[in-house]
């Protein structure tokens, strides 16, 4: 089993935290090339409008919680000397799973962007056969999946699905998606400026039915260098994962296709 985490922080941006800062997110990478081998297995690490955006993965659940302490200290430090000052919110979500061959793995970062802003997004990607057409296509899909909820709540799909909607417009968020068989489907953050971790592929979602989906519901779809919070806006980065190690990322909005 592996577990995909995804930390995103805000520890003070230029100007006025619209752009998080190369000293400090040179910092958080240099910390985790740091523990490849030791804590985490493989990361990446970049930057997501005003927060630093961090994609690691490691052996198992929990392992690496130490590290996250220890990172967001030093990218602390780092800010402080330059002097920036950030919200110093930081938001963390994880999928743990066993991986497949030619394992797919999307890792969706927002800004500007609302705690519930992947609710319409998700349900159209895991329950509505409309937007997302391998729901009929594809056999290991059409038995639906189970949304968890922050309240703990669990609807199964597609049988649940009012109830899911209006659980949601209640205030509730998912922040786990998974197959009916229990396969770890997706994970959500709750947070600002929340991430989310999709897997796809062979009984998953299709990648560009999921790319589609995605966008618009408030969020402009835009390429990573185009990620400043003046409007919400999400990037798509796009990995292959094996044994451990995250191959990629393809910059997945970076396409004439999603051009405003």
């Amino acid at each position: 089993m592996i577990t995909l985490t995804v930390l995103t922080a805000d520890f003070g941006g230029f100007p006025a935290g619209l752009r998080a800062h190369p000293l400090v997110v040179e910092k958080a990478a240099k910390l985790l090339r740091a523990e490849h081998g030791k804590r985490i297995i493989d990361s990446f690490t970049t930057r997501a409008g005003g927060r630093v955006a961090c994609v690691f993965t490691s052996a198992g659940e929990g392992k690496a919680a130490p590290l996250l302490d220890d990172l967001c200290a030093a990218c602390r430090g780092v800010s402080g000397e330059i002097g920036l000052s950030g919200s110093g919110s930081v938001e963390t979500v994880s999928l743990t799973f066993e991986e497949r061959p030619g394992e797919a793995v999307l890792v969706f970062l927002s800004a500007g962007a609302a705690p519930n802003a992947w609710c319409m997004p998700l349900c159209r990607i895991f329950a509505d056969p409309f937007t997302s057409p391998a729901l009929v296509r594809e056999p290991l899909m059409r038995e639906g999946f189970s949304f968890i909820c922050d309240d703990g709540s669990v609807f199964a799909t597609p049988a649940e699905t009012c109830g899911l909607l209006s659980h949601l417009e209640g205030g509730r968020l998912p922040v786990r998606v998974e197959r009916q068989d229990r396969l770890p489907a997706a994970a959500a953050g709750r947070g600002p400026d929340p991430a989310l971790v999709l897997r796809a592929g062979e009984g998953l979602p299709v990648v560009g039915e999921v790319l589609a989906a995605a966008a618009g519901n408030g969020l402009m779809a835009v390429s990573l260098c185009d990620m400043s919070p003046i409007y919400p806006k999400t990037a798509c980065l796009g990995f292959s994962i094996h044994d451990g190690m995250l191959i990629g990322p393809a910059d997945l909005y970076d396409d004439p296709v999603f051009g405003r």
